[in-house]
């Protein structure tokens, strides 16, 4: 049978978007270095005609000495791995916890108290949360054997008084840990079991096309540690489930992700729990990528993005949209009524929306979402009420059908800017010139906007490049989140339109409306706007 060779050194294609503080992303492990240092691992290193060290990552042994090689070179860590056991990979484990570094550092009371849900047997990330940033972790573990081994390696890295595993039946994902203990923490973490069933696991390798690879490590991990009922998508929910009578004890709630398939079941939960404050982000290694999921109801957290995010939205950057309200619209012209105008309007059009505030610069921000198209056809529609409108008055007074008829007249010139508004709008950015956005990066996907401050950059060189840059704010206001409208069925809701972020400000001595685009069919937020333009003095 032929070796899987891979060299040490081998340029990765996903490393350039491991996260910037990994000490794996700009420098491979060191086969040689490592082998003159650790005897076993040594034995599991081979030398071709050049003399350049290679690894079989199909061996069992070969991963084992490995991550235990990595884990006392790198963070002085001594663990006992079973063969039988799932063996960690190290530069996906530390990615984790840099991610849980980038999402505290800016919390205020920090505890450093953490929960890990079915810790392994190498209990790697409490061993490794505990050595860098002397984090505390209560750890849950199902399986005996893996319970036993995490408890020597703790006792091997005298780290008795700061993590504690607890045995548990698995039944729950986090009440049964918690049974007994008061504590408060910062956060929990989760590796969850891929795999529904067996046939399950089998269907990975079987879908596999001819053109993608084969994996080019081998699976340890035991059937409890790959497999859970409902695979990890069901586990997870489950934990969202329970988090949300836990909210009070645990800020932030995160999960691994390994089958990018389940993201958006993960997510659809969380809408189902009214749960508006998500983000998902990517863990890169080699040639390998996990997904992330983290959650809280605190509205004031702001989750940080992965640089493969950041890359991806560099770009995909999108001409703002943006509307001069006119005084006519509201009775008080101020940021408050407009912001109350513009909500009746989207409530009208049934679409979800999330607002918050800034209380420093008064900008109001809703996050939507539309599922279903309810502003086109606007003129058809008119005309079926000026049908109706004509058969009503046609036994009244001529002066009433005539004042119909001019109204639905003008709101025909404006329905039909509607319906042509989606190519204007491309093409002339709603007649606002040819500004850039050159930064949205905290318009995240998934979490809402917390009451970040809005800056506008012109490039001083003529570029005429604008920035929608955020910087961090005191303001701590809550979501609030818009009513869609009961006939839109639960189908309709699993399925978006687009989604955009809005912004209502003050510009000079006028209100601005302002939309960026995020995700979804471009078009469709084009006519929302041309939507509120044509309805807003109404």
């Amino acid at each position: 049978m032929q070796r899987n060779l891979e060299k040490a050194d081998v340029n990765m294609a996903l490393n350039k978007y491991m996260h910037p503080r990994n000490l794996y992303k700009d420098k491979a492990p060191n086969f040689k270095t490592l082998a003159e240092k650790y005897p076993d691992f040594a034995k599991c290193v081979f030398k071709d005609l050049k003399g350049k060290c290679h690894l079989d990552y199909k061996s069992p042994t070969s991963l084992r000495q490995l991550a235990i090689a990595l884990l006392k070179e790198d963070f002085d860590l001594e663990v006992e791995m079973p063969l039988n056991r799932l063996i960690p990979t190290i530069p996906l484990r530390l990615n984790y916890i840099l991610w849980i570094e980038d999402i505290l550092k800016d919390l205020t009371d920090v505890r450093g108290k953490g929960i890990d849900i079915g810790t392994g047997a190498t209990c790697v990330y409490p061993l490794l949360g505990c050595k860098k940033n002397k984090w505390e972790f209560l750890a849950s573990e199902v399986d005996e054997t893996n319970f036993t081994i995490a408890e020597k390696n703790i006792q091997k890295n005298n780290m008795q008084e700061k993590i504690k595993v607890k045995k548990v039946s698995g039944k729950t994902a986090l009440l049964e840990l918690l049974e007994g203990n008061s504590d408060e923490f910062d956060f929990c973490m989760c590796n969850p079991p891929f795999f529904a069933d067996h046939m399950d696991a089998q269907a990975i390798m079987s879908s596999r096309s001819d053109e993608r690879p084969e994996p080019s490590s081998i699976n340890t991990a035991s059937v409890g540690e790959s497999i859970t009922e409902g695979g990890e998508a069901e586990f997870i929910k489950k934990i969202i489930v329970e988090s949300v009578d836990l909210q009070g004890r645990i800020k932030i709630f995160t999960s691994m992700i390994g089958k990018k398939t389940n993201i958006p079941l993960v997510k659809k939960e969380l809408r189902d729990h009214k749960i508006p404050n998500y983000q998902t982000t990517e863990f890169c290694q080699g040639k390998t990528m996990r997904w992330g999921i983290a959650w809280t109801f605190d509205t004031s957290v702001i989750f940080p993005r992965s640089l493969f995010q950041e890359t991806k939205k560099s770009r995909k950057l999108s001409l703002p949209l943006t509307f001069e309200v006119p005084q006519s619209a509201v009775s008080v012209y101020d940021v408050d009524h407009v912001a109350n105008k513009v909500m009746e309007m989207l409530k009208v059009l049934q679409i979800e929306n999330f607002k918050s505030v800034d209380s420093k610069t008064k900008t109001v921000h809703l996050k939507l979402t539309a599922f279903k198209n309810t502003w086109s056809h606007q003129r058809r529609k008119r005309r079926e009420m000026k049908r109706r409108g004509e058969e009503q008055t046609s036994e009244g007074t001529e002066v009433k059908k005539l004042k119909v008829t001019e109204n639905f007249t003008e709101r025909e010139k404006s329905d039909k800017q509607l319906e042509n508004s989606c190519e204007k709008c491309q093409e002339s950015a709603c007649n606002q010139g040819e500004r850039e956005v050159t930064s949205v990066s905290d318009f995240n996907d998934d979490q809402t906007f917390k009451g970040k401050k809005i800056e506008e950059k012109v490039n001083k060189s003529g570029d005429g490049e604008k920035a929608a840059n955020q910087g961090a704010s005191s303001s701590k206001d809550n979501v609030v989140p818009c009513v869609t409208g009961d006939s839109l069925s639960d189908e309709d809701k699993d399925q978006f339109l687009v989604k955009c972020d809005m912004f209502i400000k003050i510009a000079a001595d006028s209100i601005s409306l302002e939309m960026v685009y995020r995700e979804g069919q471009k078009d469709q937020m084009h006519q929302i706007l041309q939507y509120l333009k044509n309805h807003i003095t109404d």
